[in-house]
């Protein structure tokens, strides 16, 4: 019994975190009446695993690719709280499209086989509301309510799958305070809440804790159409219990990265960005290279 939930635990890992980190400057509501429409791309990979900070196996292998499609629409819904802007409000979805390839150490989990599988993964709808709207002051302040839906494809029996099949449910509040003439800092909190999901590896029931997450965007105008941004992310929590047996692989991870945007024309944004976990107590300590172009309509 103690092997099976060994083999287990490894699966908790097995399937990249689809959740959506924001960008520096998402929290900078555009005007009412506004779409956005965007493409994402995000290329995962790991070699190394982590459990209470120390490194498991010598070869966990972890490729994604993560396609993300992004739709926004932003209206006005009366008087801000605070600021001319108006109480801002933008309605959206997000629809990802997930590869997944697990091999070294994970082919022992997997009959000595490389694994991999793709399809749909679980769909989001959101909608930030922004009570500090202040452009003049260059202050904003928005709540974003974030709803996971358990529809991406799932197969209790597979090492990994592009959904969850449970519910996630993320309450995030971002604050956006511009500096001098060409820089902003963002600060994003965040938390998520899991439902269970009674279908974990055959028949066994996955519950999760809570997780608090954070982000700081350091960003910078190059020139008028051109950005860079520093990026930190930490992630607290979350520990798993599989039939009721605590798994301690409670989070404490901390990630940086650097993100270039610029502009083409008035409407549309190209976006690259690099992250890489600089310590990880629990999971995969990954490396993600992103891409995203938005358009503004």
């Amino acid at each position: 019994m103690k092997k099976v939930f060994f083999i287990m635990m490894f699966i908790v890992f097995a399937r990249p975190d689809v959740s959506i980190a924001a960008y520096a400057r998402d929290y900078i509501p555009l005007p009412a009446g506004s779409n956005l429409f965007c493409v994402y791309y995000d290329h995962v990979s790991a070699n190394n695993l982590y459990q209470r900070g120390n490194k498991i196996g010598s070869d966990f292998n972890q490729r994604a690719n993560i396609g993300l499609i992004r739709y926004v629409h932003y209206l006005n819904a009366g008087n801000a709280l605070y600021g001319e802007g108006g109480f801002t409000i933008d309605p959206q979805f997000i629809i990802p499209l997930v590869d997944i390839n697990l091999s070294g150490d994970y082919e022992a989990f997997n009959n000595d086989r490389e694994f991999s599988t793709s399809g749909l993964g679980d769909p989001i709808v959101l909608a930030t509301f922004w009570f500090i709207n202040a452009p003049e002051q260059k202050f904003w302040v928005g709540f974003t309510p974030w709803v996971t839906l358990p529809l991406g494809e799932y197969n209790k029996n597979r090492l990994a799958s592009p959904g969850g099949n449970r519910w996630v449910v993320k309450p995030e509040i971002g604050i956006v305070k511009g500096l001098g003439e060409k820089a902003y800092l963002d600060l994003i909190l965040g938390g998520e809440f899991y439902t269970d999901n009674n279908k974990f590896a055959g028949n066994n029931k996955l519950k999760q804790d809570p997780a608090l997450l954070a982000e700081v965007h350091l960003s910078y105008d190059i020139t008028k159409n051109y950005a860079i941004a520093l990026d930190y992310y930490y992630a607290h929590g979350g520990e798993t219990k599989i039939n009721g047996v605590k798994q301690d692989d409670r989070k404490s991870n901390h990630a940086v990265g650097a993100t270039f945007f610029f502009m083409i024309g008035g409407n549309n944004q190209l976006l690259f960005s690099y992250r890489e976990d600089v310590s990880v107590r629990s999971g995969p300590k990954a490396s993600t290279f992103g891409l995203r172009w938005a358009h503004i309509f």
